[in-house]
């Protein structure tokens, strides 16, 4: 199942099977936008926001469901930072109830 999620940099980063891609180019069209594995040099992958469009490798990487978790906690740190008057710890603190303690660790 895809879905986007933002980068800590607020770019659109499209998670798919536990793996992140990076938008590359649009289509001729304009209609469709390709994305490329974010380890482009271990696993040369190309995607369209529904579908592999072309696969020359297996990933080389595990899995990154836990920095997945981490930068959608992060984004929620700082929307929240900027829309309320609540104290950083307690910002922090909330945002990162229920994380995995993988994500925790930073693995």
């Amino acid at each position: 199942m895809s879905k986007l999620i933002e980068s800590t940099k607020e770019q659109d980063v499209l998670v798919n099977n536990g793996y992140m891609y990076l938008f590359d180019v649009l289509s001729s069209d304009g209609k469709r936008r390709f994305w490329r594995c974010r380890n482009k040099n271990e696993y040369k992958a190309r995607v369209d926001d529904i579908e592999i469009i072309k696969s020359i490798n297996e990933h080389t990487h595990d899995s990154e469901a836990p920095k997945i978790e981490g930068n959608i906690a992060v984004n929620r740190i700082k929307r929240r930072a900027a829309e309320t008057t609540e104290s950083t710890s307690n910002v922090i603190n909330e945002c990162l109830a229920g994380l995995s303690e993988a994500t925790k660790l930073g693995h």
